[in-house]
């Protein structure tokens, strides 16, 4: 008999829209309080000196953090997407709960006081792990208790 799938972190996932007036990223945030996440620390050496960073990892998303997912066209076409989140390759993904949202500048009208963007960048100096994802794969082949997304990122 299957046990139940193990995890051992959260992880925040930002998911990746364009707004049609602006044509501008914006990014939804979700946090995942269960997920198994395992990193690939690696480091690539240039042949003009110098290294690349190379780091990977593979994050498991049981079935059960699942309850608001939306397959990615679903979500792409919702006007509003409070509350449901999606897996799609270049959306980002950080290991921990993290409360930081990734905003533009804005510039308030009245006392022309500027509020900083937060970027991507932002995130990847704050967090050790910040990443990308590339690859996203259903696995359902075993029971309901250990079914899940497997995502890699990099």
């Amino acid at each position: 008999m299957w046990g139940s799938m193990k995890t051992n972190a959260e992880a925040t996932l930002y998911n990746k829209t364009i707004n049609p007036s602006t044509r501008a990223e914006e990014f939804q945030r979700t946090v995942l309080t269960a997920v198994y996440w395992e990193n690939r620390r690696a480091v690539n050496k240039i042949a003009s000196g110098g290294d690349i960073k190379a780091d990977k990892a593979m994050v498991m998303i049981p079935q059960s953090e699942g309850a608001n997912y939306l397959d990615p066209v679903a979500w792409q076409k919702l006007a509003d997407k409070t509350g449901k989140w999606t897996l799609q390759a270049g959306d980002v993904i950080v290991r921990g709960a993290v409360t930081d949202e990734i905003t533009d500048e804005v510039i308030d009208e009245l006392t022309e006081e500027v509020t900083p963007a937060f970027t991507v960048s932002d995130l990847k100096r704050k967090y050790d792990d910040v990443l990308s994802i590339t690859t996203v794969d259903w696995m359902d082949a075993g029971s309901e208790k250990v079914n899940h997304w497997e995502i890699g990122a990099v």
